[in-house]
């Protein structure tokens, strides 16, 4: 050995363990956090914002200083949008970006109380001005009441306003179904004011007389406008969950407000949003040419007040269980809800459709987060015959219903 080199110092096992023992905490962290991306993606979650053919950020961020090309919402001053259901979720990030962009907005919503204090909440982010009151309003709306809408349609008629935009966003979901949660649920089962299956009632019918009373001013509105008018229709993934056939028009109107054999939870949420995108399509085609598009979108899976049914049937069943299976369901749940979108990133992919250029939109087109475009999932979905008949069957059943 050489005099005058010091001697090799060998790794000991204690420093070995100690390394091991630095390095595995990056380690978990590491593949924690691949699982939880890998998650995301596969459940069209946060991961979805960056791994779209195209970036949108409502309003120029940090994210502008990207090389990737960012698409904003544009300027919206003197255009008008009605948001259904934008006292919460992603209907308020909706109503709320909108509004910051210059549009006048039409807050509609089933709660005076949540409705008004979603106006003042919007008010206060964007700093409105006392003498510009009008820039966010809300009005009543409760989709399962055709009365209510009727009442809707003919207060905003009053205002003597352009429409712009129309968000159908409001929604209610019992279940996402057995095929997501592995369990077939029926606790959900309900009829609206009309006596409607309540998933139809509210996410389709509802919206479906709402668009038919308004497209008066979306196509005066469109005649005058270069850019025309829109509408957006919140759908959702869960499509693929309806029924085979697609439809169950027999079931729409429960005999006696009984729940029918063919009831399940997340069939009929599925079926509802099977309509959304399908009544869509329909729409487009049949306001071709009048300068009013029509869009679908399943917005992605976002943690909001969308499952509050489904959590407290599951805090019930999960009632008795001991305290580790509690803790332990508990803590695969806020795992789970990590990788989904929060309501914020959850508006992107309606906001973009909203508000994009409508040349790099595909008209009647159905959309995942952010821009793209996408085949839906369900084997009929673009069965032309059984889309027809859907539009049929919602006029039918909206002008023979007693109401």
């Amino acid at each position: 050995m050489c005099q005058l080199c010091p001697p090799t110092k060998l790794p000991t096992k204690e420093s070995n363990s100690s390394s091991l023992h630095l390095k595995f905490p990056f380690v978990v962290a590491l593949i924690a956090l691949s699982i939880q991306v890998a998650l995301s993606e596969i459940l069209c979650g946060w991961t979805k914002q960056y791994t779209s053919p195209i970036y949108f950020s409502p309003s120029k961020d940090w994210t502008s200083y990207l090389f990737r090309t960012v698409h904003h919402i544009p300027d919206m001053t003197g255009k008008v949008a009605i948001v259904s259901g934008s006292n919460t979720g992603i209907g308020y990030e909706t109503a709320l970006e909108l509004a910051r962009a210059g549009a006048q907005v039409i807050v509609a919503a089933r709660s005076d109380t949540r409705g008004l204090d979603a106006v003042q909440r919007i008010r206060q982010e964007i700093s409105a001005e006392e003498d510009d009151s009008d820039s966010v309003q809300y009005m009543n709306l409760d989709l399962a009441s055709l009365a209510s809408v009727e009442n809707f349609a003919k207060n905003f008629a009053k205002l003597n306003l352009d429409l712009h935009l129309l968000v159908l966003n409001a929604g209610v979901m019992k279940s996402p179904g057995e095929h997501f949660i592995g369990e077939a649920l029926t606790e959900g089962f309900d009829i609206t004011e009309n006596g409607f299956e309540y998933h139809i009632g509210v996410n389709h019918i509802g919206h479906a007389y709402l668009t038919k009373l308004l497209t008066k001013q979306l196509k005066a509105t469109a005649a005058k406008n270069a850019d025309g008018s829109r509408i957006v229709s919140v759908s959702s993934i869960a499509e693929e969950g309806a029924p085979e056939s697609g439809f169950q028009f027999e079931d729409w109107l429960p005999v006696d407000g009984t729940m029918p054999s063919t009831y399940e939870d997340g069939a009929f949420y599925g079926q509802s949003k099977l309509a959304n995108l399908m009544y869509a399509t329909e729409l487009s085609e049949n306001l071709n040419l009048t300068g009013v598009s029509v869009y679908s979108c399943h917005p992605g899976v976002i943690t909001t007040e969308l499952s509050r049914y489904l959590d407290n049937v599951f805090e019930e069943k999960n009632a008795n269980k001991n305290f580790l299976v509690k803790a332990l369901i508990k803590g695969v749940g806020v795992f789970f809800n990590s990788a989904l979108f929060d309501p914020r990133g959850g508006a992107l992919t309606q906001l973009h459709l909203a508000t994009a250029d409508k040349e790099g939109l595909v008209n009647g087109g159905f959309y995942h987060p952010v821009g793209r475009e996408m085949t839906p999932s369900h084997p009929q979905a673009q069965n032309a015959t059984l889309r027809n008949m859907l539009w049929t069957e919602t006029e039918k059943i909206i002008a023979t219903r007693n109401w």
